[in-house]
């Protein structure tokens, strides 16, 4: 299989299973339930969904993953609570969509 088909599965899957927790399946997934997270789950969410969104710039837009990786895991407590306060300002939004409305901010439109 290629490359750009094991990364297609790799972001279809996590989509799906951070998107559909086993508590949220019925309803959709926001920001607004996210925030009522422990603070582990959230850094594991966030550690999962923007390493992987650094892995995956890195391989088609170098430098914006090194500015995804220097941004969020240069600070991570920082990047934390930047992304908690947008979400508190979007909490209507899925999770993945902030954090990638963040990246973009800091880092430049990903294609």
């Amino acid at each position: 299989m290629n490359i750009r088909k094991d990364i297609a599965l790799a972001i279809s899957a996590l989509a799906i299973a951070s998107a559909y927790p086993q508590n949220s399946v019925a309803e959709t997934f926001t920001s607004r339930e996210f925030l009522t997270w422990s603070k582990e789950g959230q850094a594991s969410y966030l550690h999962t969904a923007i390493g992987m969104a650094g892995l995956i710039a890195k391989r088609y837009e170098p430098t914006k993953g090194k500015c995804i990786d220097d941004w969020y895991f240069g600070e991570v407590t920082r990047s934390h609570d930047h992304i908690q306060i947008v979400m508190q300002e979007y909490p209507n939004y899925h999770p993945l969509g902030v954090v990638l409305a963040v990246l973009e901010k800091q880092c430049g439109k990903l294609r």
